[in-house]
């Protein structure tokens, strides 16, 4: 069955994709949400590899698309810097530091998804608002998984194996240690992960004005169930980016009234159920400043630089720290964990593969900011937010680049906020919302100005 599920997602995302690039996007998240009730419930070696099926099919049907060069010199740039990226592992992986299988688990985790950091930056404003409406009902079937298994129990949802191990490990919600709610995805934090990253899109979407009634309602209930999947998760990393998105747009972005009305409902609402339950209230222990402090010093102080210490040059692929599955776990040799997404990457990829995520993210970081009167100026403020707390909190957790979907969903934000200063994004021209021939001749004038960019 594991093999017929990966198979079914090749040739469905494959079909897909060679419609558009949104559709292809859209079936590859579609996989990863459900891959993780799916690999649960059919625990067999094939299933490792529907969501590797889905994102390869993607490769395959775009591979032009995704290849072609950009005109803009930052984004010339940007794909330089993801050539590196990606060729750096490729050249460890020729280091046998590590059995041959464990090595390509590795390489997976350190490339393999890293060309979604070019879709994103190629992505045009219609393409990036469909993706926004696929994530809001990805993110209401999650949340209504997600209800379910907090009604009913998760048992019923994820049977009891190697592969569903740390889901029942997670029971430390609450006075009763109830468990943490997974929804489809493999265990709770990558559920919360995924919520938060779907939020710019929906939020900057939902913003336009000029969009349609019904996609507006869609994307106030994505938003909505988003926030409700972070608390119902327990994660709290991912509270933390969340409530960094909400202070950011609630007290640094200027809104017409009625979405402030629109977003301080939706506050109340998010508010009212998550006090009412105590079950979504474990970020409360963020405020024990001892356990805070401790926590830190513990994978910063320690760890990281005592890895970049003792193993310079690390120690092969796979073997600091990659999700590995659980039928490779006794290949890897002399493993070093290290709680900590930069950790790992030098375990892995050694000092010069540190150094080059450390310069590529300064990079990213420092590109030139957007103008107000930008059509996604709002979510890539959101955007811009949520991969600068990501790449501060990889200091402290590990899963950025391995997460699924979450991670495809990160890199196409990094991708995006890194070029999207060299783009000209015209008001959308939807039916019965622009009439004014002025207006039109506008929007031909900056299209043609962003193709010749």
């Amino acid at each position: 069955m594991g093999l017929v599920l990966s198979v079914v997602a090749f040739f469905l995302t494959y079909y897909l994709a060679r419609k558009s690039i949104v559709k292809g996007v859209c079936a590859v998240l579609t996989v990863g949400c459900f891959f993780g009730i799916l690999r649960a419930n059919f625990p067999q070696t094939s299933s490792f590899f529907i969501f590797d099926s889905s994102v390869i099919a993607l490769y395959a049907a775009q591979h032009k698309w995704i290849l072609r060069s950009f005109r803009a010199r930052d984004a010339q740039r940007l794909q330089h810097w993801i050539i590196f990226l990606m060729l750096w592992p490729l050249l460890m992986f020729l280091v046998p530091m590590q059995d041959p299988l464990v090595q390509l688990v590795g390489l997976r985790g350190n490339m393999f998804l890293l060309p979604f950091v070019l879709i994103g930056a190629k992505l045009e404003s219609d393409e990036l608002f469909d993706i926004a409406l696929w994530l809001a009902v990805l993110c209401l079937v999650s949340v209504g998984v997600g209800t379910a298994e907090y009604l009913f129990g998760i048992e019923h949802f994820f049977p009891e194996n190697a592969v569903t191990d740390i889901i029942y490990r997670s029971n430390d919600v609450g006075a009763n240690n109830a468990y943490r709610i997974p929804s489809l995805f493999p265990n709770a934090h990558t559920f919360g992960g995924m919520m938060v990253m779907a939020l710019p899109w929906m939020v900057g979407a939902w913003v336009q004005r000029q969009r349609l009634v019904r996609h507006k309602n869609l994307l106030v209930a994505g938003i909505v169930a988003a926030m409700l999947g972070v608390f119902m998760s327990a994660a709290r990393t991912d509270f933390i980016l969340l409530a960094a998105l909400i202070t950011v747009f609630t007290f640094s972005t200027q809104l017409r009234p009625i979405y402030r009305v629109g977003w301080i409902m939706v506050l109340i609402i998010v508010g009212f159920v998550v006090s009412s339950n105590p079950r979504f209230q474990r970020f409360t222990m963020l405020s024990d400043q001892e356990y805070v402090t401790s926590r830190v010093k513990s994978s910063v102080s320690v760890t990281i630089f005592d890895a970049i210490a003792e193993y310079p040059f690390g120690v092969g692929l796979g073997g600091g720290g990659t999700s590995m599955p659980f039928f490779l776990i006794q290949r890897v040799h002399r493993p070093v964990m290290v709680e900590s997404e930069l950790g790992r990457i030098h375990l892995e990829t050694g000092l010069i593969g540190t150094t080059a995520w450390i310069l590529f993210m300064i990079w990213v970081f420092t590109r030139p900011r957007v103008q107000k009167a930008d059509l996604w100026f709002v979510g890539l403020r959101l955007a811009w937010v949520i991969c600068v707390v990501c790449a501060i909190a990889g200091l402290i957790g590990i899963g950025l680049l391995t997460s699924i979907p979450a991670s495809a969903v990160l890199l196409m934000l990094l991708g995006w906020i890194a070029v999207h200063h060299t783009k000209v994004f015209a008001v959308p021209m939807s039916v019965g919302t622009v009439r004014n021939p002025d207006m039109r001749r506008a929007n031909a004038v900056a299209q043609q100005s962003a193709r010749f960019r």
